[in-house]
């Protein structure tokens, strides 16, 4: 991720580290991303204060230090909510202590499981913070990602095997009956829950990895989302570009995209499996965006709806990386400037 250097984000970024990682409603807090993807798509000064005022009405003030975790005991804290206070106060110290580098090499592997928590909101905070290089910041963004780390199961073994992602969730979708998530439930509990049926847990199993896996799950998260135009899609885009930041810290790359793809495959059965678009369909979608990347970094820049600023400088990112334009037309689409039946 590019690095930030602006004062009034840093200012921002550190009076939010005094808020709890969830909101008044609690739901994830996404000042933090928000105001970093703001400020990379071109926010000045004023609105970032205008943003960071108007949303921090939904925040409250960071839980209290409950329980002192230690190296021998901070994993039992994982996947319980309302253990920001002590999950917080933890890795400040080891951050202090070790560095990011370390911390982040030493903590990972036993957070991948959890990868997907709360909406992949967990791993896109830390890869935000790593992006702005606050050593406290990171150890916020560590802190949520393991109070949210609700492994999705065990990955069973199985014996069909595609290096084809999309291939793999749609059949596994045809063949497969699954019961409908409940209306009241989250984006990640609709997730855990789908995950805890009979026949998931070969699915992830199926896939073959290789050192080109990371990116073929992107573009299938990519090719999901341009399809269906779908919250629950926007946040495989989003997270599987988030968990790619972390690969630097994880020694067994397979691993990563191991639990990645169980995490997609969710993800994308949560949302009944809908038919995705064919190469041409995606060409015409891609040849009717005429917009300009200035316009609609700016609708990014200036939107008070979060997730529309954090896909835009997402797909941005992507599309600086990979030269894909299927980036473009999705950050048009959400930016409301490209029809959304497109």
């Amino acid at each position: 991720m590019t690095k930030t250097d602006h004062s009034v984000l840093s200012e921002l970024l550190d009076e939010e580290l005094g808020s709890d990682p969830t909101t008044v409603r609690h739901l994830t807090n996404h000042l933090p991303m928000a105001l970093v993807a703001k400020a990379n798509l071109g926010a000045d000064d004023d609105e970032l204060r205008r943003f960071a005022t108007i949303y921090a009405r939904r925040n409250v003030p960071l839980a209290t230090v409950q329980h002192e975790l230690t190296r021998a005991n901070w994993t039992s804290a994982i996947g319980h909510k309302g253990a920001s206070g002590d999950l917080r106060n933890y890795f400040v110290r080891v951050v202090s202590d070790a560095g990011v580098d370390e911390t982040l090499r030493a903590h990972l592997p036993a957070l991948l499981p959890g990868i997907s928590g709360a909406a992949f909101h967990g791993a896109i905070r830390l890869a935000y913070a790593l992006e702005v290089q606050s050593p406290t910041r990171v150890a916020a963004g560590l802190s949520y990602l393991a109070e949210v780390a609700a492994p999705l199961g065990p990955i069973t073994p199985s014996d069909t095997k595609s290096d084809d992602p999309v291939e793999l969730m749609v059949n596994f979708s045809s063949s497969h009956r699954w019961t409908s998530a409940a209306k009241d439930q989250n984006i990640g509990e609709r997730m855990h829950s789908l995950a805890q049926e009979e026949g998931f847990q070969p699915l992830a199993s199926s896939l073959q990895l290789d050192e080109h896996t990371g990116q073929i799950l992107a573009e299938a998260a990519l090719l999901i989302y341009a399809a269906t135009n779908d919250f629950t899609a926007l946040h495989g885009v989003t997270g599987m570009a988030a968990i790619s930041s972390l690969r630097l810290w994880i020694d067994d790359p397979s691993q990563v995209d191991l639990f990645s793809f169980q995490a997609l495959a969710a993800a994308y059965l949560t949302i009944n499996a809908p038919p995705l678009w064919s190469p041409e369909r995606l060409d015409d979608f891609v040849a009717s965006n005429a917009t300009t990347r200035a316009d609609v970094g700016l609708v990014g820049a200036t939107n008070n709806d979060e997730h529309v600023s954090k896909l835009i400088y997402t797909a941005h990112r992507n599309w600086e990386a990979t030269g894909d334009p299927l980036y473009l037309a999705v950050a048009a689409r959400k930016a409301g400037l490209l029809d959304a039946r497109d």
